[in-house]
Parts: structure tokens; C-alpha cells; sequence
């Protein structure tokens, strides 16, 4: 059988006729070892043996528009979500899962028609961002990871949220020769099944590496322990950070959901730092899933702001605690809500009394919908077609393909869209 390679940036995608090899857009590894087979009835992964693979790359190729519940022609969808933006006084754009192409499309728009943009998983990313701003922060890459890490410290995460992080990350061997791996989860259950654990709850780990850092400075810890790690235990796991060659101090600041938690991951931070000054340390905050990092990225080369961005007549406006998505939609000053979703359909919209667009993919089943509420299908980048997705290490943007052409919009097509019969129905 025949092989025609197709050039994509760095990577050679290799087609077998209808067998393709390349990167999966559904959750922040972007692994590009992904083999897929285009199938009369869909997409089916042939490898990995990754379930969130398995179960997202089968979407239909086609989907329905709906005003109000009601199945509709695109080009009246289209219509509808246009004319709700043109007399929103202040539009929030969010959602914001997809390709690179589709962020600069909803950046677009969103400054057209002064709406404010963030990403679905704001709440976590603005956990990282906030003490990113303060001090700063160093951090590494996968790859880093993976060929030179021989002690790797899993805070309040066992990592499972992505199947493959063991395989790639941490199973894989170093390209420099053999690497001796040691593995600590300060969690309840050990990560990938690996190491010891040190159970603790997540809302007491920035007391544990505060005392960290007291006794790395030669100061006295806290005698008892914190939150139920003895002192003991904490002396043994300083020694072992302080004897590694090249750690690593990983997070999920998704799961690091309570209040202030922003203030955990600036204590990590400041733990990594203060342990450079004895060997090599770094930081890897797990994310990326649902284009998150794609997000941030478009959002701050254009505008200088990671999201929770409002577009004004003045300019951009960064106001990452008066833009929050929930706390807009609550207090009412949110008109109008455009829901971007295209790789989950089980990240829907949130119910709220505004009229919702959703831009989602044809899978998508939305409960209950208003009577102004539109739902315009999309194709879905890495299956229909071709795109730009960022890693979670936000280092790499990795190539997509489009295996299975679906005549369904973009994500950046219907946004551009949408814009057009703004402009033809104010002419």
C-alpha cells in the first residue's frame, strides 16, 4: 500500500489511503502519535489506547441549526446569533474551545461588537496567571520532563484528567541514557500507580510548602506537621527534593478548587525558586484541555492580556476579577452569551437568563433552550479539518488534520459569519 506524505509545519503526516497519523486535539498533551481510521460510519482510533481519544473522535460530520429548540436553515442561525450581538450592549464571548484560527475569529468579533472574552476553564487558568503576574515563575516543558526529571512531586493531582501523561512523560525513556525516576504524590492516591503518597488535602498544601520553604531556609517547621503529613515525613521529602538532579513540582490548578487557591500556586512557585538555589527545580502546571493555552496565547498576542479582556473604544481592558464569566452572567451585566465549544460536547453552556448562541459540535445536546437561544453546529478542528493547537507546556503549537471533511462551518468560519450579516443587515 501506498504511502503520500503530507508536510504540516515540522510534522510529516502519513496517509495509507484512508489511515492517518497525527496530533489529537482533545485534552492538553496534543500526543501526535495518534492513528486513526476514516470509516463510513466516523472517525475510529486504531492507537492509542486512550478512551478520551476513542469516545471524542467519533463525531457525525453533520448537525442541525436550532432557534429556540427548533431546527432552522444555517443561514438563519446565522442571522439570529447576529442580530443578538448587534443589540448587546455587553456581549460575552466564552467558552473559547477551539484551533488557534477560531480564537483570532472570536477576538475579531468580540472587538466589533465590544463583548468581553474568556475561556471556559478561566477559573483555573487565572489561578496560575495571578501568581504568574506577582513574582513570576519557572517552569519546564514536556520534553524537559520526560528526558531529564529523576524526581517528580504531584501536588493535589494524580494527573489522570490526561490518560497518556504517564506513557509520554514519565514511562517513556530519557533520549540521554537511563534516568532513575522517583515519584511523590502529596495527595490520597499515588499518581499513575506509582511511588508513595502523602494524603493531605488540597486547601492545606500551600502551609505544607510554606514550611517547606522554613526548613529548607534552616528555620523550624511547624512540630506537629501539616494537615496530617508528619514533620518527620516533611524532613525526609525536603531531603529528597534537595538530592535531586533535575525536579519537577506538577499541579493541576483545576483541582485546586477553593477559594484563594491562587495563593497554593504561589507558594509552589516560590518553593521552586528558593530550591534553585540548592540544585535544578521547575514547575509544570498541567492544562491546556479544551484550548485553553491556544486561548491565552491568541488573547496576549494580541492584545498583551491572557483573556477576561473587554473590548472598549479606548482599547483592550484587563480586569481579571470584574471579568469573570459567572460573576458577569449573575450579576446581570452579560446581555447576550456566545458559547464557542467544539471538542467536549459535554462542555455546554451555562443556564443563565440572557440569550445564549452556542457554537458547538454536532453532538452537543443542549437540555433546555430559550426561546432567543441559537445553536449553530461547527466542525471540529482535528477531525473535519486542519488547525493550530497550543500544548499544555505552551512551548510547541502542534498541526491538526482533517481526516474526515465534514461542509459544516468552522469554529472561525461561522464566527467570520456571523460577522458578515452584522455588517450586511447594518448596510
Amino acid at each position: 500500500m501506498g504511502t503520500e506524505p503530507a508536510l504540516c509545519g515540522p510534522f510529516l503526516i502519513h496517509r495509507h489511503d484512508r489511515v492517518f497519523e497525527s496530533c489529537c486535539p482533545f485534552c492538553g498533551l496534543v500526543c501526535d502519535d495518534v492513528r486513526v481510521e476514516v470509516e463510513a460510519s466516523g472517525v475510529r482510533v486504531e492507537r492509542p489506547d486512550c478512551a478520551r481519544a476513542r469516545s471524542l473522535f467519533a463525531v457525525p460530520a453533520t448537525g442541525q441549526s436550532r432557534i429556540g429548540g427548533q431546527p432552522v436553515e444555517a443561514i438563519a442561525a446565522l442571522r439570529a446569533a447576529a442580530a443578538l450581538l448587534a443589540q448587546a450592549r455587553r456581549p460575552l464571548i466564552g467558552g473559547l474551545a477551539c484551533d488557534v484560527a477560531g480564537q483570532r475569529a472570536a477576538l475579531d468579533l468580540a472587538e466589533r461588537v465590544g463583548g468581553v472574552v474568556e475561556h471556559m476553564n478561566g477559573a483555573a487558568q487565572f489561578r496560575n496567571w495571578l501568581a504568574f503576574q506577582d513574582s513570576g515563575w519557572m517552569t519546564t516543558t514536556l520534553s524537559e520532563v520526560r528526558n531529564r526529571a529523576d524526581l517528580i512531586v504531584f501536588a493535589g493531582t494524580d494527573a489522570s484528567r490526561f490518560p497518556r501523561f504517564f506513557e509520554r512523560c514519565i514511562d517513556a525513556g530519557s533520549q540521554f541514557g537511563p534516568l532513575e525516576r522517583t515519584v511523590i504524590t502529596l495527595g490520597a492516591t499515588p499518581a499513575g500507580g506509582r511511588g508513595t503518597a502523602h494524603a493531605i488535602e488540597p486547601v492545606d498544601l500551600a502551609a505544607l510548602f510554606a514550611d517547606l520553604r522554613i526548613r529548607l531556609a534552616g528555620g523550624t517547621g511547624a512540630p506537629n506537621g501539616i494537615g496530617g503529613v508528619p514533620a518527620a515525613t516533611l524532613d525526609a521529602l525536603l531531603a529528597s527534593m534537595k538530592a535531586a538532579r533535575y525536579g519537577v513540582l506538577v499541579w493541576n490548578a483545576a483541582e485546586l478548587d477553593f477559594p484563594h487557591a491562587d495563593l497554593t500556586v504561589q507558594a509552589m512557585v516560590e518553593l521552586v525558586r528558593d530550591l534553585n538555589r540548592e540544585t535544578r527545580w521547575a514547575g509544570l502546571p498541567l492544562g491546556g484541555s479544551d484550548g485553553d493555552t491556544s486561548a491565552s496565547q491568541v488573547c496576549t498576542w494580541r492584545t498583551g492580556y491572557p483573556l477576561r479582556v473587554g473590548f472598549e473604544p479606548a482599547g483592550p481592558r484587563y480586569e481579571p476579577l470584574l471579568f469573570e464569566a459567572s460573576r458577569l452572567l449573575a450579576a446581570g451585566e452579560a446581555d447576550t452569551l456566545l458559547w464557542v465549544s467544539v471538542f467536549d460536547p459535554a462542555r455546554t453552556p451555562p443556564e443563565t437568563a440572557c440569550p445564549r448562541i452556542v457554537l458547538g459540535r454536532p453532538d452537543m445536546r443542549l437540555d433546555a433552550m430559550g426561546p432567543q437561544d441559537v445553536f449553530i453546529p461547527v466542525a471540529v478542528p482535528g477531525v473535519h479539518h486542519a488547525g493550530i493547537l497550543h500544548r499544555m507546556d505552551g512551548v510547541v503549537s502542534l498541526p491538526l488534520q482533517g481526516p474526515s471533511p465534514s461542509a459544516l462551518f468552522s469554529a472561525a468560519q461561522a464566527l467570520a459569519a456571523i460577522q458578515r450579516e452584522m455588517t450586511h443587515a447594518a448596510a
